[in-house]
């Protein structure tokens, strides 16, 4: 005959199991490596830490032939994604890749990468934009003006990617002047002069050739042409440690429930 205590145990153990399968059929969540490459020449531009923007839809970085927002208006003059994680926030929700070469020890280097691990669900997570400021410039910057869809309509993780942004995907975010003046991460000094154009295809950096960078960062001999690779943004799905806990979730449901009649066989006996 059973004793409470043995009945109970088995059953919060069940119960245990069970959840933990639960837990792991309900997820919808994914993990993946998003990671951001400076592809530019040992000699060339360098970008600022890097938006990742995680949304259901409402959201929108820009529009080519439209005004930036002053969010973008931030990031794309001074490298400041803040502005940006505020217009964000109603629709979703955003992380900072920070590179690792400086000073201030956070920006691209060329030649550089960095990584970052997130878990990410349809819900809060639909479509995926990112953006950084290239330096030194007035206000270029790169990004996704349409929004790259991560989960499809039913919840299903989209597929791994990878976007490769060369010198015709160079944006000009429309709020400075491109004359070289007060550009962040630049010794040619001077103050920058505000303008209020349209986000539109850059023109080109050959102004801020030959120029030196702060700090120990070198000389700027190389920016882009047409067809110059600069980033790579790469998006791969890693494994999921809620499919090992569902599995063995699964597989301590069967066990119990074989102990389970295994020893009432032997206590009807």
């Amino acid at each position: 005959m059973y004793s409470q205590s043995s009945t109970l145990t088995r059953a919060a153990l069940r119960g245990i199991a069970v959840a933990a399968c639960l837990a792991a059929a309900s997820a919808h969540a994914v993990s993946l490596k998003i990671k951001v490459e400076n592809l530019s020449e040992a000699d060339g531009l360098w970008f600022t830490p890097v938006f990742l923007g995680f949304h259901d839809g409402g959201f929108d970085l820009f529009d080519e032939g439209s005004p930036a927002s002053p969010g973008l208006e931030a990031l794309a003059e001074g490298g400041d994604p803040g502005g940006l994680a505020s217009e964000i926030a109603p629709y979703g929700h955003h992380e900072v890749l920070f590179g690792s070469d400086g000073p201030p020890g956070v920006l691209f280097a060329p030649g550089s990468m960095a990584y970052t691990l997130l878990d990410l669900a349809p819900g809060s997570s639909l479509y995926f934009n990112y953006a950084s400021m290239f330096i030194p410039s007035n206000d270029a910057f790169f990004g996704n003006d349409i929004a790259h869809m991560l989960f499809d309509a039913a919840g299903n993780y989209t597929g791994d990617f990878s976007v490769d942004i060369y010198g015709r995907d160079v944006w000009d975010a429309g709020t400075e002047a491109n004359d070289t003046f007060g550009a962040p991460f630049s010794l040619i000094g001077g103050t920058s002069t505000d303008t209020s154009l349209n986000v539109e295809t850059h023109g080109g950096l050959v102004n801020f050739e030959g120029s030196e960078l702060p700090a120990g960062l070198g000389t700027l001999n190389s920016t882009f042409g047409s067809a110059t690779p600069l980033a790579r943004i790469s998006v791969q799905q890693v494994p999921d440690s809620t499919q090992y806990i569902g599995f063995m979730g699964a597989l301590a449901v069967i066990g119990f429930r074989y102990m389970s009649k295994k020893r009432m066989g032997k206590e009807k006996a």
